[in-house]
């Protein structure tokens, strides 16, 4: 029994070295792997973002549109009514 276990052991030896590098391979691999998972959710968490932004984006550039459009009619109001309290005025010093 003992010839047996004197030539098994140099493999139960080398067996137990190959099985703590294969663990620290397998822990490597785990932590590789929880790190792509947290890339891709935050690209992810990222596209959600931009999508959003986008979108508020385009509201607000609907929200501009409109008010330059107010703010052009109160421009013109306002010269016409300049341009008609010239002329009332131009006609009430002719008087």
């Amino acid at each position: 029994m003992k010839p047996l276990f004197n030539k098994l052991w140099p493999l139960v030896s080398s067996g137990a070295t190959a099985v703590v590098a294969l663990r620290k391979r397998l822990v490597d691999l785990s932590y590789e792997t929880d790190r792509l998972s947290a890339l891709e959710k935050s690209f992810e968490l990222q596209a959600e973002l931009n999508e959003t932004v986008d979108a508020q984006i385009v509201l607000l550039r609907e929200q501009l549109t409109r008010l330059r459009k107010t703010v052009q009619f109160l421009l013109i109001t306002l010269v016409a009514t300049a341009i008609l309290a010239a002329i009332a005025l131009a006609a009430a010093l002719m008087r």
